[in-house]
């Protein structure tokens, strides 16, 4: 079947972030659609205002009959009743991914991976390439507040930006023209049992790269510098361009004169002829500023002038729950974040503390899937250090993932965090909250004037942070 012209598509697991793009893809070129979840959120109500009919839970009877092609997320098993229904009646099933990369086959497709920053990468690439008049299709994990659709943007150029998700190795469905590698981490445990595991997948979605091609690789992640030199010989046989960048002196954009102050970061940006521009970026963070510049230098490549391009980062505020700011008022910032892996924890609380200097930083943190907070606990429990006053709140089970391990608790972390504490003369509350609502009455109690109050997690944490300046 040629998924291009498809005139009737079911979709499980529709509420999906990246699920709800490619039903809002389908529903611009005029294809029905209709989709199931297993519960209500923001997703499926905007996805209704669109006309398009959700169901709540799953059910065979869920499947329309004159459905053509049943488009799944990988949390929906085989097992899942309205996959058996197509099954048995010999109904073509793709995941999102693989349908994406059918659709977008004839697109210039850039791909935006590596374990941290990729919503980000993805949103400013794409408002770059926006910002130079390219017109480029774009979607990603999150919502960008100048995209009409959120998480989609529809271009009508040939240029097609895509947050490549290595999860289930999804980003194996695209033949990319370009590859961005933004930093590389053991992460997704219950897929890849160790970092070689991992990296393996990544030298495949290299051998993938077009020819012609280019992959914009981070120049001070030893992991990304390791897979691109394994690489190297057989790119270039392919005429694959390598451009990397970084703080280092060996990048071929090497970023100068980082300077920080309170609500402000700038930064230079020397490209290979020696010229620096100069940025300005309103939202904090070092890991930041490697994803302006992995967004730069993949527009760059492409032949696209970074002159013109600063007010583009000036205007930039972030996107949907990534250091997005929630609330300011009485003297306490609220952020919601969606940090999960110990390392942009750690990111995010140095961040804060550069950007909000002398002001305490208080953290509710939700863990996300019992075996990543088991496989990755040691280093979860020094990625806290940080925050001046931390909240644990019970960790969340991903649906339709393996969520067996009940031998790990958001109270195990409080108990080792409080016993690194003592190890290192720290003295701060340390709480556990075993729900939603016990943890907004928690930030309840403990926030005051001056506070940064971080909501973080990839959970359903994000929908107290509204509620915590409430009466």
């Amino acid at each position: 079947m040629d998924l291009t012209q498809v005139s009737r598509v079911h979709m499980v697991g529709i509420g999906g972030i990246n699920m709800s793009g490619v039903a809002k893809l389908l529903v611009r070129v005029g294809v029905r659609v209709t989709g199931s979840d297993v519960a209500r959120s923001e997703a499926t109500d905007e996805l209704v205002k669109l006309g398009i009919p959700v169901a709540i839970g799953h059910e065979a009877s869920h499947v329309p009959a004159d459905a053509e092609l049943l488009i799944y997320t990988s949390a929906a098993g085989e097992k899942n009743p309205e996959r058996v229904a197509a099954t048995a009646r010999g109904l073509l099933q793709v995941t999102n991914f693989a349908f994406l990369g059918a659709w977008l086959a004839s697109k210039r497709c850039l791909l935006v991976c590596g374990t941290h920053g990729k919503s980000t990468t993805t949103a400013l690439a794409g408002l770059l390439l926006e910002g130079a008049a390219q017109d480029p299709m774009v979607i990603v994990g999150s919502r960008v507040p100048s995209f009409p659709d959120g998480n989609v943007r529809f271009g009508s150029s040939s240029l097609a930006v895509i947050e490549g998700d290595e999860y289930a190795k999804h980003f194996l469905e695209f033949e990319p023209y370009a590859v961005v590698l933004n930093n590389l981490e053991l992460d997704h445990t219950d897929i890849f049992p160790d970092l070689p595991s991992l990296l393996q997948v990544f030298r495949e979605l290299l051998d993938k790269v077009q020819h012609g091609g280019v992959v914009v690789a981070n120049a001070d992640d030893p992991n990304v510098q390791t897979l691109v030199g394994q690489a190297r010989a057989s790119l270039l046989e392919r005429d694959v361009r390598i451009r990397t960048f970084g703080f280092g002196t060996h990048a071929d954009h090497q970023i100068v004169d980082h300077t920080i102050k309170p609500g402000e970061q700038s930064f230079g940006l020397r490209d290979s002829s020696g010229r620096v521009y100069r940025f300005r970026l309103p939202i904090p963070g070092k890991m930041n500023v490697m994803n302006c510049v992995a967004a730069l230098s993949l527009v760059s490549s492409l032949g696209v002038p970074w002159t013109g391009l600063e007010t583009v980062l000036a205007r930039f505020h972030g996107i949907w729950r990534r250091f997005q700011k929630i609330s300011d008022q009485d003297g306490i910032l609220v952020v919601s974040d969606y940090g999960h892996h110990p390392t942009a924890v750690a990111a995010t609380l140095e961040a804060a503390k550069a950007f909000y200097p002398g002001r305490r930083i208080v953290l509710a943190f939700q863990p996300h899937q019992r075996k990543r907070t088991r496989d990755l606990f040691l280093d979860f429990v020094p990625s806290f250090d940080r925050a001046d006053a931390l909240l644990l709140m019970e960790i969340f089970d991903v649906a339709g993932r393996e969520n067996d391990d009940d031998s790990v608790s958001s109270r195990d972390l409080q108990d080792a965090i409080v016993r690194h504490d003592a190890d290192r003369s720290m003295v701060r509350s340390v709480e556990y909250a075993s729900s939603l609502d016990e943890t907004l009455a928690v930030l309840k109690r403990w926030k005051r004037s001056g506070d940064v109050i971080i909501v973080m997690g990839a959970g359903d944490i994000y929908k107290i942070a509204d509620k915590i300046m409430d009466v």
